[in-house]
């Protein structure tokens, strides 16, 4: 938040499913006690399960949290609106809650952006009855589907020749909306993007009519994050197959979706971190142009830590950062799975998952680090 306070969501168990979970805390990591119940917030949503995925902030304090809900025979894209207290906010949906389904079958919200008209784009999966595509909605203010965009607010777009799964969601200035994850080709999975105008109508002016499949390691490719850059580029995270195992992969690419020729050789970059199995989830670009990406990285004994790595503008790694560019943190007392990654004005790095406790329970965790 601009006061320095963090917000994470996710699910939590609440004793028969899972719920929307919250908590906020202070800047220095304490819970918050005037957010909801002590800083933490349970909040059903749907019939049974509900899983939130992302989490984003207006400018007017409110806090929209996007994923999905059972309705009551499947998965249906979900959101919830709260009040800077942690209290819903009953000028969304219906009381505070909304959901849409998109397609046929079971969808997944996994990724909310805010335009600064106050619209919320939300982009996921769902079923087209056959496979999974790329799918977006796009809502008003209040919660209400936002005619103006897709069909009646919704849209799904085919990538790849089998399933798509959409990850991260990104605004331009000039309000072009970029998602960005995975789509099936050939029998592998390959990094993908589409490009879509305001209305959602395909951009034609990126990549092949809007859309673009980015192969990057030997085999298989899964894009998880997005992000932009001020000039314009674009940014991609997630993990590859280096032949043996997985590495850290990202791409670069230049306004129209061609590679970014300046990053890294040839705009595709592979990094391993561990010994073995590496899988970035997050990505974020500090104002001096350096990229740092979070993931889980396994260790030995098969058990997992945080792991980050900073670069350079060009896709060489930032020796300044950590061990030559690399940072393996241990969290909980055994597994620690990073999801998310953001950046303080301070430049100070939080990054947030779930790790195992001593009891073998997940809970929440979060690391925060000095710049370097």
């Amino acid at each position: 938040q601009p006061d320095g306070k963090i917000v994470v969501a996710g699910y939590s168990y609440n004793g028969s499913n899972h719920d929307f979970s919250l908590i906020r805390l202070n800047a220095d990591g304490s819970l918050d006690g005037s957010f909801a119940a002590g800083g933490k917030l349970l909040m059903p949503v749907g019939s049974s399960n509900d899983f939130a995925y992302s989490v984003t902030l207006q400018p007017d304090g409110k806090i929209v949290v996007a994923g999905d809900s059972r309705n009551g025979s499947d998965n249906d894209f979900s959101l919830i609106r709260l009040n800077g207290d942690g209290s819903l906010d009953t000028s969304f949906g219906t009381g505070g809650k909304q959901l849409t389904p998109v397609g046929v079958g079971n969808e997944y919200g996994n990724s909310v952006t805010l335009q600064p008209d106050g619209k919320i784009v939300v982009a996921g999966v769902s079923s087209n009855g056959s496979n999974d595509d790329f799918s977006l909605i796009r809502l008003s203010a209040n919660g209400s589907l936002d005619s103006s965009f897709g069909s009646g607010g919704k849209l799904l777009v085919p990538v790849g020749s089998s399933t798509d799964q959409a990850f991260s969601v990104k605004l331009q200035p000039d309000g072009k909306i970029v998602v960005a994850g995975y789509s099936g080709i050939g029998g592998n999975e390959e990094f993908s993007l589409i490009r879509l105008n305001a209305d959602g109508s395909l951009d034609g002016s990126f990549g092949t009519g809007g859309k673009l499949l980015v192969p990057v390691g030997s085999s298989d490719d899964f894009g998880y994050s997005v992000t932009l850059q001020p000039d314009g580029k674009i940014v991609v995270a997630g993990y590859s197959s280096n032949g043996s195992n997985w590495d850290f992969s990202l791409i670069r690419l230049n306004v129209n979706g061609s590679l970014d020729t300046s990053f890294s050789g040839d705009g595709k970059l592979l990094i391993p971190v561990g010994s073995s199995l590496d899988y970035g989830y997050s990505v974020t670009l500090q104002p001096d142009g350096k990229i740092v990406v979070a993931g889980e990285i396994w260790i030995a004994g098969n058990s997992t830590v945080f792991g980050l790595i900073r670069l350079n503008a060009d896709g060489s790694l930032d020796s300044s950062f950590g061990t030559g560019g690399k940072l393996l943190m241990p969290v909980g007392s055994s597994n620690d799975l990073a999801y998310s990654v953001t950046l303080q004005p301070d430049g100070k790095i939080v990054v947030a998952g779930y790790s195992n406790d001593s009891s073998y329970n997940i809970d929440f965790a979060l690391i925060r680090l000095n710049p370097d």
